[in-house]
């Protein structure tokens, strides 16, 4: 083990929701004619080489996970799932007016939230709907982030239609009481149902988050955790 790399990153840290993350926004060093100015400058330059990374952030969930940090809305009405689709769509299109041309996508990521929480048949119509203001490109990178136990057979033959070959599943701890500590209660049999489905629908990067520090959290219990992982990656 390399305890020098351990101690470097064993120390406090603002969350990563945003880059740069918030200690460091200068409001008095940038505002938003610079924001636009930037924005406008780093497009033009990689939409006419490489191509542009499309993040999107899908905040529902139908329960709320202790250890989040991220934007979400907790919520079991699954009516918000088109209305939300269309404010997004809306808001890629006042992008493209701004920038002044179609974004070719070279990356596109869903992430939440829980993106799992959307039915299918809107997940589809989000990607299709993109594809219309952007240019996803045939050989762009996608992949969305999923829950083991709300992700189906239909969600994975749906991502892969659009082809998406990446998943991250989050995992974080095997044990029960972990689990009952964070609110988010999933065994190992949920996952490896998942994860063998992922790949048998064609995906080729099939990643498992954990976490290490949560409440009554052992180092069996991580190493437990890892071991169990690493026989689901063989």
């Amino acid at each position: 083990m390399n305890t020098s790399l351990v101690a470097k990153y064993n120390v406090a840290g603002p969350r990563y929701t945003s880059y740069p993350t918030v200690p460091y926004w200068d409001k008095n060093s940038f505002s938003l004619k610079a924001w636009k100015t930037s924005l406008k400058k780093s497009f033009d330059i990689s939409n006419d080489t490489d191509g542009v990374s499309l993040y999107i952030h899908l905040p529902f969930c139908e329960s709320m996970c202790t250890f989040c940090g991220c934007h979400k809305r907790i919520t079991k009405n699954h009516s918000v799932e088109i209305p939300y689709i269309d404010a997004l769509i809306q808001e890629f299109r006042l992008y493209k007016a701004f920038l002044g041309k179609r974004p070719n996508i070279k990356e596109l990521h869903i992430g939440g939230g829980t993106p799992t929480f959307f039915k299918p048949e809107n997940i589809k119509f989000l990607i299709d709907s993109i594809n219309t203001v952007g240019n996803i490109s045939k050989d762009c990178e996608l992949s969305f982030e999923g829950h083991p136990n709300n992700t189906t057979e239909t969600h994975l033959k749906t991502f892969s239609n659009l082809n998406f070959k990446r998943v991250s599943y989050g995992v974080q701890d095997y044990n029960l009481k972990v689990q009952k500590a964070i609110h988010r209660i999933q065994p190992f049999e949920n996952v490896k149902r998942v994860t063998d489905a992922s790949r048998a629908n064609g995906f080729t990067s099939v990643g498992h988050d954990i976490i290490f520090g949560l409440p009554f959290q052992t180092v069996e219990d991580v190493i437990n955790t890892i071991n169990k992982t690493i026989t689901l990656m063989s």
